[in-house]
C-alpha cells in the first residue's frame, strides 16, 4: 500500500485528497503460494483452495496459474479457486450445477448457516429462479453449522449426491459501530495430513479497511453536529478494482461487488455520520453534502483509490445553472425507454401545460439552483369539484419511471374537473447526478443520487417543518390545489441490493434487498382504513390487466419467498401491498407506487411506467367518485 494522506494543517482549506494503491489480489495470491512452496515440504500432494473476489473468468485464469506453479516446482496437486463473494451461490452454480444436469435431479435441498436475519439464505439469491428455469425444485432450511452450506440432490425422493461448502467470513465492526460477519478471502493448503489456513483479504476489503482507518476520521472532523447547512460540497470516492460485475442469465439480475462496494461506501459513510450525530438509521434529515462513490471494474489490475473532499458547501445561488427549458421534441408519446434528463422533463411539463391550457410555474428551486416546476389547475373556484390531487415524481432521483409516468398523467388529470398539481421531478440535483453516474455505469443502482444535494430526503425535511429549496414545492402545490389525494411515484432496485461489509442486506432497508415485483403502498388517515383497502383491490384489478407486469411480479414473488424469511407486505388479490395508517401525511390518503425500476431500460422501463399510470388511474377513479374520503 502506498498511501498519501495530507496532514490537516497542510491540506488546502478548500479541499482535501486521500489516495492509495494496493497490489492486485491475484498477484498477492501467486506470490503467497510461491512463498509456501519455498518453505513447506513438497513430497506429498498439495490440495490448494483459494477464495478471491473475482469474476468466474479471472478465477479460472488464476487457477491455471497456481496449477502451473505447482507443476514447475514438481509438486503434485490440485487447485480450486472459489469466489469470496456470494461463495455458496457460485459453488452451487459452478460446481454443483453440472452434477444436477448429469444426474437428472429434480430437487436441490440446501441448509444454510444459522442467523436470525436470514442473510445466508439471501446470499443464495437468485438461485431459486435459475433452478425454476431448469425444472429443478429448490428447498432451503437453516442449519446449525456456522459458515457451512450443505446441499443434496435427489430425484423422485431418491438421494443422488450431497456435498458441502465452507464460506470464509470475517467478524467486523461497521462504520456505525455494529458487529457483523462479512465476506473475506482465504487460502488453504492441505499437504498430506497437515492443513495450512490463512486469511487473505480481497481487494475490496483492503479498500474498505483503508477508508475506515484513513478517511473516516477526517470526515468526522469535518462534520459539525447536525447543522442545517451542508458541511461539504462533494465527497467523491473513486475506486478502480478487480472485482466481479457479472450479468446473470436472468433478465436484470447481476452479481456485482463493484456496485455493492459503492453502495457500502455511500450508506456506510452516511450511517457513520448519523451515529456520530446521535441519529437513528431511519433518520433522513442529516445534511453532510453529497457522497459520490464510483467503483469501476479493472480486471487483473492493481487497486487504485482516490477520495476528494471539497468544502465548505457553496451557496446554491452561486452554482445555479441556466434552466429555461428548451422546446421539447415533437411527437411526445410517453413511450420513453429510460430516464429523462432534467431539462427534458421541464420542457415536456411546460409543453403539456401549454397544450392543455394549464398553469406552468416554478414554485421552488433546488439547493443547487435548479427549478422544481409544477403543472396545475388551481383550486380557486373549484370547490364543487371536490378536493384536489397532488402527483409527485423523482423524489428519489435514481427511481426513474416516476417522472415519465407523472408527465403522462398530466393529460389524464386535465380531462377531469378536479384541481390538481403535478411535480414531475422534485429532486433535479439528484437527477442530474444520476444521469452523470449512469453514463459510466448504467447497470448500477446509484443510491448516491437518491437524496438531495445537501444529503437529506426532501420529504423528511418537509415533515420536520423545513420548506427550504426542493421541499417548498410540494408544500406549495398541496396547498394550491387543496389536495386530499397524493400520488407519490417511486421505485426500488430491480436486482439484489447488497452491502457486503455492513451486514450484507442493506442496513435500514433490509425489506428491499430482494425484488418483489410491482408493489403499492397505501398510507391513510386512521379513519380511512376501509377506503384504503378498497383502493388496493381496485389497483390490483387494473394491474391484472397488464400481463407482462403480472408475470414479472409473480416470478419475483416466488424468488422473494424462496430467499427471505418473511415478507414485509401482504397480498391483495395476488399483488403485494403495504397498507399503513399514518398521522404525518400531507393528504388523508397517499398512494406510493414502488416499481422495480432502478437499472431498468427499454421495454421493461415502459412496462413499469404503464403500471405506475394504471395504479394512479385506479386511485383517481375512486377519488372522482368521492370514495376515498
Amino acid at each position: 500500500m502506498t498511501p498519501d494522506t495530507p496532514a490537516p494543517d497542510t491540506a488546502p482549506r478548500a479541499s482535501r485528497t486521500w489516495t492509495a494503491t494496493f497490489p492486485w489480489e491475484g498477484t498477492r495470491l501467486r506470490d503467497r503460494l510461491a512463498d509456501l512452496l519455498g518453505t513447506r515440504p513438497t513430497g506429498d500432494a498439495w490440495t490448494v483452495r483459494a477464495y478471491v473476489s473475482e469474476s468466474p473468468e479471472l478465477r479460472e485464469v488464476l487457477r491455471g496459474q497456481l496449477q502451473d506453479l505447482l507443476r514447475v516446482r514438481g509438486v503434485p496437486g490440485r487447485v480450486r479457486v472459489r469466489s469470496a463473494y456470494k461463495t455458496a451461490y457460485f459453488w452451487l452454480t459452478e460446481e454443483v450445477r453440472p452434477v444436477w444436469r448429469r444426474s437428472g435431479a429434480d430437487t436441490l435441498s440446501v441448509t444454510y448457516p444459522p442467523g436470525a436475519t436470514g442473510r445466508f439464505l439471501q446470499e443464495l439469491y437468485p438461485l431459486s429462479a435459475e433452478l425454476e428455469d431448469e425444472g429443478v425444485q429448490f428447498r432451503a432450511a437453516q442449519g446449525d453449522e456456522p459458515g457451512v452450506y450443505r446441499a443434496k440432490l435427489s430425484r423422485a425422493g431418491r438421494p443422488l449426491w450431497e456435498g458441502q461448502c465452507e464460506v470464509p467470513l470475517r467478524a467486523r465492526v461497521t462504520l456505525d459501530g455494529r458487529d457483523v460477519l462479512a465476506p473475506t478471502g482465504r487460502l488453504t493448503v492441505q499437504i498430506g495430513p497437515d492443513l495450512h489456513r490463512e486469511a487473505f483479504p480481497t481487494d475490496a476489503e483492503l479498500v474498505w479497511d483503508w477508508y475506515a482507518e484513513q478517511v473516516m476520521p477526517g470526515l468526522h472532523a469535518a462534520v459539525h453536529g447536525t447543522a442545517a447547512q451542508p458541511t461539504w460540497e462533494d465527497l467523491r470516492v473513486t475506486v478502480h478494482a478487480s472485482e466481479p460485475d457479472v450479468p446473470l442469465a436472468l433478465t436484470g439480475e447481476r452479481v456485482s461487488m463493484t456496485e455493492a462496494l459503492a453502495e457500502d461506501l455511500y450508506f456506510g459513510t452516511l450511517d457513520a455520520l448519523k451515529a456520530r450525530a446521535g441519529l437513528g438509521v431511519d433518520a433522513r434529515t442529516l445534511m453532510p453534502g453529497r457522497i459520490i462513490p464510483v467503483v469501476l471494474a479493472a480486471p487483473g489490475q492493481d487497486t487504485r483509490v482516490t477520495v476528494h473532499l471539497t468544502f465548505p458547501a457553496r451557496s446554491h445561488a452561486a452554482v445555479a445553472p441556466p434552466w429555461e427549458p428548451p422546446d421539447p421534441p415533437d411527437g411526445w408519446s410517453g413511450a420513453v425507454s429510460g430516464p429523462l434528463a432534467p431539462a427534458r422533463v421541464w420542457a415536456q411539463a411546460r409543453a403539456a401545460a401549454r397544450d392543455a391550457g394549464l398553469t406552468w410555474t416554478v414554485p421552488a428551486t433546488s439547493a443547487r439552483g435548479r427549478p422544481v416546476p409544477a403543472v396545475l389547475r388551481a383550486a380557486a373556484g373549484a370547490s364543487a369539484a371536490g378536493g384536489g390531487v397532488l402527483v409527485t415524481g423523482g423524489q428519489h432521483a435514481n427511481e426513474t419511471t416516476g417522472p415519465v409516468a407523472a408527465l403522462n398523467l398530466i393529460r389524464t388529470l386535465a380531462a377531469g374537473p378536479r384541481p390538481f398539481a403535478v411535480l414531475p421531478l422534485e429532486n433535479p440535483d439528484g437527477a442530474d447526478l444520476h444521469r452523470a453516474l449512469t453514463q459510466r455505469q448504467p447497470e448500477h443502482m446509484h443510491h448516491a443520487a437518491r437524496y438531495t444535494a445537501p444529503g437529506d430526503d426532501l420529504e423528511a425535511r418537509l415533515r420536520a417543518g423545513d420548506t427550504r429549496w426542493e421541499a417548498g414545492a410540494r408544500d406549495w402545490a398541496a396547498r394550491a390545489v387543496q389536495a386530499d389525494l397524493h400520488l407519490n411515484l417511486h421505485g426500488y432496485p430491480a436486482h439484489e441490493w447488497v452491502r457486503p461489509f455492513s451486514g450484507y442486506a442493506p442496513h435500514g432497508f433490509e425489506s428491499w434487498a430482494v425484488p418483489t415485483g410491482f408493489l403499492t403502498i397505501v398510507l391513510y388517515r386512521p379513519d380511512l382504513a376501509g377506503q384504503a383497502r378498497a383502493l388496493a383491490h381496485a389497483a390490483a384489478q387494473v394491474l391484472d390487466a397488464l400481463p407482462d407486469v403480472r408475470d414479472l411480479t409473480r416470478r419475483a414473488l416466488r424468488a422473494h419467498a424462496a430467499h427471505t424469511l418473511s415478507p414485509h407486505f401482504e397480498l391483495v388479490d395476488g399483488w403485494p401491498f403495504m397498507l399503513r395508517p399514518a398521522t404525518h401525511l400531507l393528504c388523508p390518503v397517499t398512494v406510493i407506487t414502488e416499481a422495480p425500476d432502478e437499472t431498468v431500460y427499454g421495454e421493461r422501463f415502459r412496462m413499469l411506467v404503464r403500471a405506475q399510470e394504471a395504479v394512479c388511474r385506479a386511485a383517481l377513479a375512486l377519488h372522482a367518485r368521492g370514495d376515498l374520503t
